[in-house]
């Protein structure tokens, strides 16, 4: 990444009018918005004054300032009127200018053969007139274009030749420029240090001219090479002065490119928020004026900040999509990064063999291109995959070779991945001391750079390093600090789905401490820690959601969205209620990805429309085992699980005492006996579901029984973890009864997200005991009516019944709040991809399309003290990002209702 210089032609040697020269003038130093309204001015004045020769140098000039304040469309409507009359008038030195700009124009559009025609023609132009300036300018933009082919051997031997020209011509703007390219030359391939000195000379050009346009494009090519050398904080002081030099200046491209380097170093620094704000910043300036490099900049560094904040979907899209208009304008290095993202997701997901050609390819390209920085990424990635595929040699080769290239180009973010990288396999293969060495030396790397990512991964495999010594406390220490560190990131995050996403790959760094501080003895830590994976997200979650308030504009989107969610779903009814053969399936399968991809544009849109309600009657603070006991009545015990790669570990506590035990159990055994659970209890009059369910008790609760800890208890509080939060405990079948007695006739059991929600303040408000109850007819389920009425005599006269087409969606939000007891009896769905609008079914109106949905639920004011929902799925949850995500990052309706 990086703004390379284009040139303009200089002006002739043949005088201007005088006040053409000053607008000139004020355009190199000020910048374009400055200088627009003064060609505008004079090219009407010349107009009428039949100044042909001027007429067509002021158009000419309305045109680039247009191009330079990325208005493409203009630009282009204005510079080809330049070159008409240009013609017309013979003005050949006009003509090679106006080419040269047109030239410039295409290169941005991502038109790379139409720019290299016109550079070529305006080239021809200056050498026949023997004006060296424009012939420089145009081997020099020329060369631009060679820097986007990825040819850059022939890209550096005509800036050098284009450098010669403008020292000859004593042009010191061209030679400013020019020494600026031949340093983006050197960034591109990872010579960071050789670049910087060629930026920090086209600098002290810039400030003698004192162009204001120039010093921005020389600032922020100059912290780009500190970016890549790990000095962020002096890189971003120099993003700060590059912005404002383009906000003068008006140069609306240029400041988002900028935004966007910013964001990427405050991305280095965890500083997700900021970086995600500039990120969207950029590429919706990028978008506007259809700039298709930096378009093409934009969508790779969103998608990598996606991979950070653990939503890898909206990071494919983004890197598919960068990838697609990088083959389509032909840009050889966005190939290159875009493969290797690509294969960073597919080494995520474990598709070892998938993301190793991606890399390949990538390595291959970075070869034949000369780019030294995408070939120690590339090798890096490789040595990953065959780290995981346990062949440690070659990934030690692999890594090595990285590291060398790291140290040559002065690379030291990436230089420290690979000592990192390297210090895992010594630790996985037993070389421990080796291992803590290189891991302190990747930690004194990041030192400047400050990478909380990397640096997570290092206090994480530190603490594995120190277990395998046998120094527990010292693992315990360095997990404290990886837990830390995640949870700083964490806390700055505003957006809730990137709160849970970014914990979703760090969730073992909680399991492994949970595991140590349990060997030391120290249960209530242990607890504590057990508790930060679920707590402080319900304690955000716990407040709800509250809509920000919408302009006219994200009305109409959200109407938009919301329509293409309702016909694709009418759609895909209406297919799959055919009569087979009739149905066809690809239609099915097109409508079900469509379906797909519209409700996520509809949840992100609303998630990015809502902030947090601060919290109501919860402490933020992580709740201690002793808080807990003290909310536990005599006869009540809660049950904390945390679900480990080898290991259970169960939490009991009771008004006696907290206990705990750890259980071998592999988290992949777990999960297949209850999938299977699941799918045998959906088979009435079939029994076989008793034998894993038994399985399932044998192993998660009558260990506790057996030690006593539950003598007397009547009532369970369950918070179940990962997958345990798709086991039905109820159904749990209790030892000794062979299956005619479950947990449920045993015990009162409330399933929660937290031990937390134990010290919310659960009173009721002062309301009467009123009753709510609906069963819409879309259900049509038979004996919902009858049950609506049953509940409803239970209240009467305090109760208000709603049945068929009265209960409305829009009836229910507008009177539910009065009730203190809220019963609906109908239809619910679980939406596990998109949460937010899994829901259950009412009567729809004008007002609403009946269906009511978990994000509807969440801006609700509700008093009610308790909600029943009589319909299927409504128990589910879904995390944002996984089906089972870390923590108990669940969003359904019971938890919405919460």
């Amino acid at each position: 990444m990086s703004l390379l210089c284009a040139c303009g032609a200089s002006v002739d040697n043949e005088a201007l009018d005088p006040e053409l020269e000053a607008a000139i003038a004020l355009y190199r130093e000020e910048g374009a918005e400055r200088a627009l309204p003064e060609f505008e001015r004079l090219a009407k004045e010349f107009g009428r004054g039949a100044q042909r020769r001027d007429e067509a140098a002021a158009i000419h000039y309305v045109g680039e300032c247009h191009w330079r304040l990325g208005n493409f469309d203009e630009a282009r409507t204005f510079l080809d009127r330049a070159l008409a009359l240009e013609i017309v008038s013979d003005d050949r030195h006009g003509k090679g200018k106006t080419l040269n700009s047109l030239g410039l124009l295409e290169w941005d559009l991502g038109n790379y053969e139409q720019a290299m025609e016109k550079f070529r023609r305006a080239g021809d132009v200056g050498r026949k007139l023997g004006d060296k300036k424009l012939e420089g300018a145009s081997l020099n933009n020329l060369s631009l274009v060679y820097d986007e082919l990825g040819d850059y051997k022939t890209s550096l031997k005509q800036y050098n030749q284009a450098l010669e020209i403008y020292r000859d011509a004593d042009f010191p703007r061209g030679v400013g420029d020019t020494l600026g390219n031949i340093g983006g030359v050197h960034l591109l391939l990872g010579r960071y240090q050789e670049a910087l000195g060629y930026y920090e000379q086209a600098l002290d050009i810039s400030e003698r001219l004192k162009s204001k346009p120039s010093m921005s494009q020389d600032h922020g090519n100059i912290a780009l090479c500190l970016l890549g050398l790990g000095e962020i904080e002096t890189a971003l002081g120099h993003f700060d002065q590059a912005i404002e030099l383009a906000k003068q200046s008006g140069m609306q491209q240029d400041e988002a490119y900028w935004l966007l380097g910013k964001a990427n170093g405050l991305i280095q620094q965890g500083r997700y928020d900021q970086g995600l704000e500039f990120h969207r910043t950029a590429l919706a300036t990028y978008e506007k004026i259809g700039a298709q490099a930096e378009l093409l900049d934009a969508l790779h560094a969103m998608g990598r900040l996606y991979v950070l904040l653990g939503d890898p979907e909206s990071a494919e899209q983004h890197f598919k999509r960068a990838l697609e208009l990088s083959r389509s304008i032909g840009l050889a290095r966005g190939i290159t990064l875009n493969l290797i993202a690509l294969g960073d997701l597919q080494f995520r997901s474990k598709q070892y063999e998938d993301s190793a050609t991606l890399y390949e390819q990538a390595r291959e390209r970075a070869v034949e291109s000369g780019e030294q920085h995408y070939l120690a990424e590339s090798l890096l990635r490789l040595a990953l995959v065959h780290r995981e595929q346990q062949h440690a040699k070659l990934a030690s080769e692999k890594a090595g070779q990285a590291l060398v290239i790291a140290r040559e180009i002065g690379a030291r973010p990436v230089e420290a991945e690979a000592l990192f990288a390297l210090a895992e396999l010594e630790r996985r293969d037993g070389r421990l001391a080796e291992a803590l060495a290189g891991l302190s030396a990747a930690e004194g790397k990041l030192a400047e750079i400050g990478d909380p990512d990397l640096l997570w991964q290092i206090h994480f495999s530190r603490g594995l390093t120190h277990k395998a010594l046998g120094d527990k406390p010292a693992a315990i220490a360095a997990l404290v600090a990886a837990v830390k560190l995640i949870e700083g990131v964490r806390s700055r995050l505003r957006e809730k789905r990137f709160q849970a996403g970014y914990v979703q790959d760090k969730y073992e760094v909680y399991v492994e401490l949970v595991e140590l501080q349990l060997e030391l003895g120290r249960t209530e830590d242990a607890f504590s820690t057990a508790e930060r994976l679920r707590a402080r997200n319900y304690t955000e979650q716990l407040g709800g959601r509250v809509s920000v308030a919408l302009s006219e504009g994200d009305r109409h989107t959200e109407t938009r969205l919301r329509e293409r969610v309702r016909q694709l779903q009418r759609a895909l009814t209406d297919e799959e209620s055919q009569e087979r053969p009739a149905i066809r399936e690809l239609a099915i399968a097109t409508l079900s990805d469509e379906l797909r991809l519209a409700e996520r544009e509809y949840q992100t849109f609303l998630d990015d429309r809502a902030d947090a309600r601060p919290s109501r009657g919860l402490s933020d603070a992580i709740p201690t085992a002793a808080s807990i006991q003290s909310r536990l009545a005599e006869g009540e015990a809660l049950l904390e699980y945390v679900v480990g790669l080898d290991n259970l570990t169960v939490f009991v506590l009771t008004p006696r005492g907290a206990f705990a035990k750890t259980i071998p159990l592999r988290r992949a055994d777990l999960a297949a006996r209850i999938a299977l659970l699941r799918e045998l209890t959906r088979r009435p009059g079939d029994e076989r579901w008793l034998k894993p369910a038994a399985s399932l008790s044998a192993m998660l609760l009558e260990p506790m029984e057996a030690a006593g800890w539950l003598k007397g208890v009547r009532q369970l509080y369950v918070v179940p973890h990962g997958v345990l939060n798709y086991l039905p405990f109820s159904l749990l079948p209790q030892k000794g009864t062979g299956g005619q007695q479950l947990l449920i006739d045993k015990y009162t059991v409330a399933v929660l997200p937290t031990a937390a929600a134990l010290l919310r303040d659960t009173r009721a408000p002062d309301v009467p005991q009123t009753l709510l109850a609906m069963a819409p007819g879309r259900s049509r389920l038979r004996y919902a009516p009858d049950e609506a009425r049953s509940i409803d005599a239970l209240f009467r006269p305090h109760s208000q019944l709603l049945i068929g087409d009265g209960a409305t969606e829009s009836r229910f939000k507008a009177i539910a709040g009065r009730f203190a007891v809220l019963h609906l009896a109908t239809h619910g769905y679980f939406n596990k991809l998109n949460p937010l609008l899994s829901g259950v079914e009412l009567e729809a109106d004008d007002a609403d399309d009946g269906l009511l949905e978990v994000h509807e639920v969440l801006e609700l004011h509700l008093v009610a003290d308790l909600v029943t929902l009589s319909a299927c799925e409504t128990a589910l949850g879904g995390g944002y990002f996984a089906e089972v995500p870390a923590g108990d990052e669940f969003v359904g309706m019971t938890r919405s209702f919460l």
